[in-house]
């Protein structure tokens, strides 16, 4: 009775499913039934024109290659995370009341835009930046996170804001930073900075006198923004050097004037107050009208001989602080990347920074993102060749030939041709994510081609001739092939549309496995054919053995098999076939 029960509402649901998508999937038939015959009518038109097609094949991948070569290059794409970074440097010295003053003024600036949410500051030296940046970091300096409204766009909330933030810095100079490092960026090695201009020297005057020119060169490139120091000048100090002749003529030891100059500067510990766990110490120092002059310190004595006398004390610039980088000392110049992707950018920087003659005694580095870009690119190009290699080893082994596994891999440099043009039509570029979706490339769209091929090779083996298997295949493995790609690109259309906060990053991943994969699959259906027939009689033509035929397949008691059915037999493995094939 349930049985019955369920057979009836079975045929009612399918009737009623019939009634609703039919009509649908009744049209969808005819126009696929259209389009295989148009399909049927290009492959034989190919077949007969195969030098037409196959130097079309080559035109479209060298106009690929322009077209690559022109692409924006980066570590990773743009993201905008609705936030970016202020920075506001004042002059050296300057005191902390007076930052907070200048970044209570940004932050008004700030909050009174629109589409600003939320800001986060910081004022004064912040040690976790001191550690992990290039860019400067003191009393003088104040950094602020900005945060935006949902739906908001970064690069409008910014232009309208640097005018205002100008005025408010008073005197101050305010960098902007829209491109913040991701968390993949980060783990790739990627920095606040897009380009850093290193200079290394032992003179860290000259040093900072040539990063200035460096710097008033940058400033009017047209695809860099944010051009600044890495470090500052510093400010005004005495320097005090021991004459060592007078120390040995009046029997003093070094160590004593090291130690009377730090009593006179920061006084003597008398004694320590406890107040249980605690220790206070009770330091007894010169008044501080006393302590900052001069005079004070080369009037203290030793014995009665005045420090004056032992010391020679001059009044220099000494540095905020000294960078090192290989165990040389570096000043480095910070710049971002306004247009045009990082290697333009690069490429100005370096006609810039060569138009300038580099001090003697210098070496001048150009690196930042775009060094962990390379070895990324690089790394990536291993894995592509790699890719092809191992693919190529299991094609060979699969059909135990070394020219049907060439003929299938020819799709690969088709689908480098659609992966190109449709970054370029997206306006994306060059950069880690699309290197990888063209690596993936070379797992998926083997696919259609080994299909096609191997339909191919059977049908030689039941005895057809070249140019009636190939239409033979392409007829009854079209709809697969469709299918197939049609579910993948529909699969991935979500993420190359890049919807919601940081789908920028990995936009570019799907629309170069979804570009590759459209015109590969377009292509592979006509151009791995002609290259197959092409392959296959220069085979022969060269003394390769031809294709025999197989003997029809028997079963245990010696009747002919029963033939398989179009769809199923085509699918039989290849690895089948030739276990029959030999003796």
């Amino acid at each position: 009775m349930s049985r019955e029960l369920l057979r009836f509402w079975g045929r009612g649901i399918a009737r009623g499913l019939g009634v609703v998508f039919g009509p649908f999937l009744r049209a969808f038939d005819r126009g696929f039934d259209r389009f295989a015959g148009g399909y049927e009518r290009a492959l034989d038109w190919s077949l007969s024109h195969r030098s037409v097609v196959l130097l079309g094949a080559a035109g479209a991948l060298g106009l690929a290659a322009l077209v690559g070569w022109g692409l924006d290059r980066n570590l990773l794409p743009r993201v905008d995370q609705g936030a970016f970074e202020v920075g506001v440097e004042l002059p050296e010295g300057t005191a902390l009341a007076r930052t907070d003053q200048v970044a209570r003024a940004l932050e008004e600036v700030l909050l009174g835009h629109e589409d600003v949410e939320a800001v986060f500051g910081t004022v004064g030296r912040d040690v976790r930046r001191l550690a992990q940046a290039d860019d400067a970091s003191g009393l003088h300096t104040a950094t602020f996170q900005v945060r935006l409204r949902d739906g908001a766009a970064t690069d409008p909330v910014v232009e309208a804001l640097r005018a205002p933030l100008r005025e408010a810095a008073s005197g101050g100079t305010v960098t902007v930073v829209t491109g913040q490092a991701t968390a993949l960026g980060q783990l790739l090695g990627g920095s606040d900075a897009d380009i850093a201009v290193r200079i290394r020297g032992r003179d860290l005057d000259r040093a900072l006198d040539w990063a200035e020119e460096v710097v008033a060169q940058l400033a009017d490139a047209e695809r860099v923004t944010n051009v600044r120091m890495g470090v500052e000048r510093g400010h005004m100090q005495y320097e005090l050097e021991i004459l060592r002749d007078e120390l040995v003529t009046y029997g003093i030891q070094p160590q004593a004037v090291a130690n009377r100059v730090d009593q006179g500067m920061r006084g003597i510990l008398a004694s320590e107050f406890i107040e249980f766990d605690r220790k206070i110490p009770i330091r007894v120092q010169l008044p501080d009208s006393l302590r900052y002059d001069i005079a004070t310190l080369q009037e203290l004595r030793i014995g009665s001989i005045p420090l004056g006398q032992l010391l020679n004390i001059e009044l220099a610039m000494g540095p905020s602080e000294v960078r090192r980088h290989d165990q040389s000392r570096v000043v480095t110049v910070l710049a971002d990347v306004r247009s045009g992707g990082l290697d333009r950018a690069l490429g100005e920087v370096e006609t810039a920074v060569a138009g300038l003659a580099v001090p003697e005694g210098f070496r001048v580095d150009i690196g930042g993102e775009n060094e962990e870009m390379q070895r990324s690119f690089r790394d990536l190009g291993f894995a592509f060749a790699l890719a092809l290699v191992l693919v190529f080893m299991i094609l060979a082994a699969q059909f135990e030939s070394f020219l049907h596994p060439g003929t299938i891999l020819a799709a690969v440099p088709l689908a480098l041709i659609g992966a190109i043009l449709a970054l370029f039509a997206t306006g994306q570029g060059l950069n880690t994510m699309s290197l990888i979706g063209i690596v993936i490339l070379v797992g998926i769209v083997v696919n259609d081609s080994i299909v096609k091929v191997d339909f191919i090779v059977q049908a030689r083996e039941r005895g057809a001739e070249l140019r009636e298997a190939i239409m033979e295949a392409g007829r009854v493995r079209l709809r697969p092939i469709i299918m197939t790609t049609v579910t993948t690109v529909l699969g991935l259309t979500p993420m190359a549309l890049g919807l919601g906060r940081g789908a920028d990053l990995r936009a570019p991943l799907a629309i170069s496995v979804i570009g590759g994969l459209l015109l590969a699959t377009i292509l592979t259906l006509i151009v791995v054919p002609v290259l197959f027939s092409v392959v296959e009689q220069v085979r022969l033509a060269l003394g390769g053995r031809p294709v025999r035929s197989r003997a029809p397949r028997r079963s245990g008691d010696g009747a002919p098999a029963r033939p398989m059915g179009p769809g199923f037999g085509a699918g039989t493995a290849t690895a089948r076939s030739r276990m029959e094939r030999r003796p």
